[in-house]
């Protein structure tokens, strides 16, 4: 990976875990300390939640990551909402 400013590379990752096909999850949430990776945020499925992990690893090797994302599966709505 190339020289970045520390206060960037969240934002960086944050970016690229939205652009990765793989994952293309918007709520999520990434803090840098060190050498550790914190991720957070709510994801649909805990396959995603482990993509989202394995993505992270690839883009900061050496780097600990750390996946407190929160599995919250979609529900299907209750009977039918009125179209106006």
């Amino acid at each position: 990976m190339s020289e970045r400013r520390a206060d960037y590379l969240p934002e960086h990752i944050r970016e690229s875990l939205i652009h990765d096909p793989r994952v293309a999850e918007q709520d999520l949430k990434v803090d840098v300390k060190e050498h550790r990776v914190m991720l957070g945020g709510n994801v649909a499925t805990p396959q995603l939640r482990e993509t989202i992990t394995n993505v992270a690893r690839e883009l900061l090797p050496g780097y600990e990551i750390v996946n407190e994302t929160t599995v919250v599966p979609a529900t299907e709505p209750d009977g039918e909402e009125p179209v106006a």
